[in-house]
């Protein structure tokens, strides 16, 4: 007969085929989660995982607006004329996604990571992109119409003809970036003026 100690944290619980041990922690969080989805869905808010928001993807749908995705992972995603307008895109991985004609307004990506992305001819007006990278980014024809772009990394970033002018970019990093014609960047300042052409 065994004299081991069975964990405190760890809750029986048995169906017909099997017995399932799960901790009590991992059920109070699931838990947790299911009233925090079931909340969301009261006000008409879907809540999916990647593996759900990959097959929607797959099927092609491109609005996913009032919508909120649980650890997306979309580096290399292929993204053109998605709506994720109003979405929370905090620190999730972009780089290398393709958002051309993408409507991200009002879009959350605080710390998200744009890196190499092609982002030409999206609407990114009202977006917050506070403390993003997007080194190397296509910002082509882009809309940025009060933009956060707060500590933002825009280093290489090609901004021809986007709205750059009317972003809100204290502290954006600008390294070897394109900008608009008629735009030079006052280094001593860190401020845009624009020339008369």
């Amino acid at each position: 007969m065994s004299t081991e100690k069975l964990p405190v944290n760890i809750k029986y619980k048995s169906d017909q085929d099997s017995t399932k041990m799960v901790p009590i922690k991992q059920e109070k969080q699931n838990f947790i989660d299911n009233l925090v989805t079931g909340f969301y869905n009261l006000f008409g808010i879907e809540t999916l995982n990647d593996q759900k928001l990959q097959l929607a993807l797959k099927r092609g749908r491109k609005d996913f607006r009032r919508t909120r995705l649980i650890k997306p992972n979309l580096a290399k995603a292929k993204l053109d004329g998605i709506n994720f307008t109003g979405v929370n895109l905090n620190k999730v991985n972009l780089s290398e996604a393709s958002l051309m004609n993408a409507q991200l307004h009002k879009t959350k990506m605080l710390g998200a990571n744009l890196d190499s992305a092609n982002l030409k001819g999206a609407n990114l007006s009202r977006a917050n992109l506070k403390d993003a990278q997007l080194s190397w980014a296509d910002l082509r024809n882009t809309n940025l119409s009060n933009t956060l772009l707060y500590n933002a990394n825009l280093t290489g970033a090609d901004l021809d003809r986007s709205s750059i002018m009317s972003a809100k970019r204290l502290f954006t990093k600008f390294d070897h970036a394109r900008l608009p014609s008629g735009v030079s960047l006052v280094r001593y300042f860190w401020f845009f003026i624009k020339l008369s052409a």
